[in-house]
């Protein structure tokens, strides 16, 4: 995008000063939360839909790749901008309004997680989606990555509660699905959530909402072994509980966090498990949980039913992202998830992986759907720790795939993971997936070097 059509588009625009040519001061803006970097040529800070739209017409007719961004804490590479492209950013677009009645969120894609959370509260609803960066992350992002979060084993991801979208394709022309088109034909919306903006942009989400839920009691327990808590997430899937949240986090990762701020006094421990019960029948599904971890050789248990005490027990697993990013010169973080049977075999292997490279390795993760987070962690960012790090991230995708898992949970494959695609699907399903993007997006100036 050259300078004269950056002075055309701004023409065209309700807020011309929203478009940004000169990027060298906004930093923020070259990279989401991998090392992936780029210089976007320009940057639309867009305050409208129909600035959304212009700006996407104006690419179509002048063949310029866009980039759809949000707050830019993705895990992917997703939201870097292709070369030569316009960044477009969403992140003005907070319109929100509840509906109570009708326990339904009507949202601009620019709103934060926490803060939809925060009003639907008000009126005794939740949104549970709760990705580990709810308090910066918006839903805009969070549809296109279809992002999950620490309560998604009972209740869902993403897709589970939105009820429809507005969206610009890459004509200009909007999408309308579910709600915003009285939920018949096709359900296209479903091919949007989880497409990495990809297929079209997001410019109005209908979110289902859910009465505000009763907490009961929150459990911490520290395992001497990773394979026994491990074991333990298996044992408590297969005994019928299904627990409000149920996170792992192995002994590094757990130490990490309690360097970065100390938070709990398990000492020396291999692994720890947090898990949170609902307010139903509480009592019976915690000492059933208990009883579980005993079983597995627990070697420290702790239980709060008070809330204020029970964030204290939560601060080592909010922690870890930061105090990893913190504590490394480079950070490669992966989010594989393999069926629950098979989440104490990858557990084992993690474990494995650390005593053999020369990385600090260690995971964390939601428990309770098999979706494990794999931090290689180094101690400078050169290009001999990126090819060691290259090399452990190869191994632990083909374990993954063996074990009849998945390349991602919920960070998406974006620039990362794109090279890993044929482990997972056969030939006839990425020819699929390439034709939907064809029907979509036939010049390919959607987020054109991501995903496929």
């Amino acid at each position: 995008m050259n300078q004269a059509q950056i002075d055309r588009l701004r023409g065209q625009l309700q807020a011309p000063d929203s478009l940004i040519g000169d990027l060298s001061s906004l930093e923020q803006y070259h990279h989401d939360a991998t090392s992936y970097r780029a210089v976007p040529s320009a940057l639309l800070l867009s305050e409208t839909a129909d600035d959304v739209a212009t700006a996407v017409r104006f690419c179509a007719a002048e063949s310029i790749p866009i980039t759809a961004r949000g707050a830019g804490t993705g895990l992917s590479g997703g939201c870097v901008v292709s070369p030569g492209g316009l960044l477009l950013s969403t992140e003005g677009l907070r319109d929100l309004e509840i509906v109570p009645e009708r326990r339904l969120a009507y949202c601009g894609p620019g709103v934060i997680t926490k803060e939809l959370q925060d009003e639907a509260q008000r009126f005794g609803l939740t949104y549970p989606p709760d990705p580990a960066s709810y308090e910066e992350s918006t839903l805009g992002g969070n549809v296109a990555e279809n992002a999950g979060g620490l309560r998604c084993k009972r209740y869902g991801v993403t897709k589970d509660y939105v009820l429809g979208l507005e969206a610009v394709l890459p004509d200009g022309s909007l999408l309308k699905t579910g709600l915003f088109n009285r939920d018949r034909g096709f359900s296209l919306g479903e091919l949007l959530i989880g497409s990495e903006g990809t297929l079209a942009i997001v410019i109005k989400i209908a979110l289902r909402l859910i009465d505000l839920p009763g907490r009961g009691e929150t459990i911490l327990v520290a395992f001497d072994r990773p394979k026994d808590a491990a074991q333990a997430v298996s044992d408590i899937n297969t005994s019928g509980i299904v627990p409000t949240v149920m996170e792992f986090l192995d002994g590094d990762a757990a130490a990490c966090s309690n360097e970065y701020e100390k938070s709990e006094a398990f000492g020396q421990i291999a692994a720890i498990l947090l898990v949170e019960t609902s307010d139903t029948n509480s009592t019976s599904q915690a000492g059933l949980i208990k009883r579980i971890c005993e079983d597995n050789h627990s070697s420290y248990l702790r239980s709060e039913v008070d809330p204020r005490s029970a964030e204290d027990l939560w601060r080592v697993r909010r922690n870890i992202s930061k105090a990893v990013k913190a504590m490394a010169g480079l950070r490669i973080s992966e989010d594989v998830a393999v069926p629950n049977s098979q989440f104490p075999v990858l557990v084992d292997f993690v474990s494995e992986m650390n005593r053999q490279s020369k990385l600090r390795i260690n995971c964390f993760g939601h428990a309770g759907d098999g979706n494990l987070h794999v931090n290689f962690l180094a101690p400078a960012d050169s290009e001999a720790e990126r090819a060691e790090v290259e090399k452990w991230v190869d191994v632990l995708m083909l374990k993954t795939v063996a074990l009849g898992g998945t390349l991602t949970g919920e960070h998406g494959i974006g620039l990362a993971k794109r090279q890993y695609l044929d482990l997972e699907f056969d030939p006839a399903t990425l020819e699929a997936m390439r034709a939907i993007k064809d029907v979509f997006d036939p010049a390919k100036l959607f987020n054109p070097d991501k995903l496929l």
